[in-house]
């Protein structure tokens, strides 16, 4: 009889344990990876980084952004700038990537596009908060780095997008004429803080600013 008793005792201690050693590989399996936890956080500390650099950028330009600053208002260390993104300009690169916004200009003609334009280069021509891009290449111009990823990322991209829905002859160059159109109101209004150019003589800045646009669209080579 004592046997028995102790065959059975075996039985339900290694039937009590096989389901625990169950039950935690189960919970093992249904936890994320170490290195889905890991991915994770490495894709969230980077979108941090890129948050704080626009804002950073948006405000200082590249020469004068801290990477500490930016570091600090992403919630972590610097070190983690060089380990994701290589150096301050892969940052800047990082930031300037995605910057190109022309698809609201699609399907429109060119009275619309111009018109559009003209929003455009008004609107650059403010002193703003949020992440633009044609700003902050304008603050950043005084830096090779940062010259080097506008360019790249902004300013040949943009041109060949715009280039592309102007259509017709001479549509790069004169995409290059209106981008530089639209940046130097930028420079007039804010950098250099020209009266004429502002925004109380929208009224009259506006049809001038967009005889000009429809000057250079429509312009033809004689």
């Amino acid at each position: 009889m004592d046997f028995v008793l102790q065959v059975c005792n075996h039985a339900i201690t290694a039937w009590k344990h096989s389901k625990s050693t169950g039950d935690n590989l189960n919970n093992r399996t249904d936890r994320p990876r170490v290195t889905e936890i890991k991915e994770r956080n490495s894709v969230a500390t980077k979108e941090a980084l890129l948050a704080a650099a626009r804002v950073e950028f948006q405000k200082a330009g590249y020469v004068g952004a801290s990477t500490r600053k930016i570091a600090s208002d992403a919630g972590c260390n610097a070190a983690l700038i060089n380990r994701y993104f290589g150096s301050k300009a892969g940052l800047f690169d990082g930031v300037m990537e995605a910057c190109i916004d022309l698809d609201a200009l699609e399907c429109l003609s060119n009275d619309e596009i111009v018109s559009a334009l003209a929003d455009i280069a008004l609107s650059k021509a403010e002193l703003k908060a949020e992440f633009d891009p044609i700003v902050v290449a304008i603050k950043s111009s005084g830096s090779p780095d940062a010259q080097l990823v506008v360019r790249n990322r902004l300013g040949n991209p943009m041109v060949e997008q715009l280039a592309s829905l102007i259509g017709g002859e001479s549509a790069e160059q004169k995409a290059g004429v209106i981008l530089s159109l639209i940046s130097g109101m930028y420079v007039g209004r804010v950098s250099v803080g020209a009266q004429a150019l502002s925004q109380s003589q929208n009224e009259t800045i506006r049809p001038m600013l967009t005889a000009a646009l429809r000057a250079i669209l429509t312009s033809e080579r004689t």
